[in-house]
């Protein structure tokens, strides 16, 4: 038995109890997740959301599934959504989706987008039962920091409002969480911002780990070996650093990238589709 399941916008004061259901949504998930509410606040910011956006199901007290909604303009993007297990095939994931719509629509969106890992055959049924559309794939890799020399201009600290400008050129049509302005301002805020003409990258270490959050390249100045510079630049800076490997993530499965990556034997560690539907 279910009960009366119902969808309302969550409390201020239930993120905690989120986080917690959340995790058991997620266990068996294809990727394993486990979070703390330090880290999805600090993901909402990311993404420009908002807890009063976040939408729940709930059972009498419990949460048993959530969406997240995130608004932007014209623009929506469903930031997650999960249903606990005993409360699947039941239809609250779709009733979860069309709240985040119906919310999205009366903030004036006219579009909303998702994404779902490559192999969520569950996800996938759902969103195109829904009349969402495959749009474009993304990927992430990983790969081990290297010194190298000669690597071409060298990048110069960039402040954050050049990283922006260079950005805005640069990512202009890419999934959500990289293209948006509120994205690289939080990435900024714990790596090291470079530059070179036409170019930027973002590298930073987090314990072993080294990331490259951004590396962009301004559509005039693409073909010209930039980003294979700033790569090599990157991966140097992070074996400075002292990182074991280093992750990249969220870039366009592409010819061009994938070349990249392979060049510097990164291998993908994950595929994402992105969907669409309009509004």
């Amino acid at each position: 038995m279910t009960g009366d399941i119902r969808i309302r916008r969550m409390a201020a004061d239930q993120v905690d109890i989120l986080v917690h259901a959340q995790n058991e949504m997620f266990s068996d998930y294809v990727i394993p997740m486990r979070v703390t509410t330090q880290y999805f606040l600090e993901f909402l910011r990311s993404v420009g959301g908002k807890v009063s956006n976040v939408h729940v199901a709930t059972d009498g007290a419990r949460i048993v599934g959530y969406v997240n909604p995130v608004i932007d303009g014209k623009e929506s993007w469903v930031g997650g959504v999960g249903v606990l297990p005993g409360y699947r095939r039941k239809g609250i994931g779709a009733r979860l989706m069309e709240a985040a719509e119906d919310f999205s629509k009366a903030e004036g969106a006219e579009m909303i987008s998702l994404e779902y890992i490559l192999g969520n055959d569950r996800a996938e049924r759902l969103y195109k039962r829904l009349g969402y559309g495959e749009h474009r794939v993304y990927l992430s890799a990983e790969g081990r920091p290297e010194t190298f020399s000669g690597f071409g201009e060298m990048p110069e600290k960039a402040t954050l409002s050049e990283v922006l400008d260079i950005h805005g050129r640069a990512y202009s049509d890419t999934c959500w969480q990289k293209r948006k302005a509120f994205s690289i301002i939080q990435s900024a805020k714990g790596a090291e911002c470079f530059k070179v003409d036409g170019g930027f990258v973002l590298v930073r270490k987090l314990e072993a780990n080294g990331y490259i959050p951004y590396l962009g390249v301004v559509p005039e100045k693409r073909r010209q070996g930039i980003a294979t510079s700033l790569t090599k630049f990157a991966l140097t800076r992070l074996h400075d650093l002292g990182a074991y490997k280093v992750i990249i993530y969220n870039v366009n499965d592409d010819e061009p990238t994938l070349r990249l990556l392979d060049q510097f034997g990164f291998g993908v560690t994950m595929k994402q589709v992105e969907m669409r539907k309009a509004l």
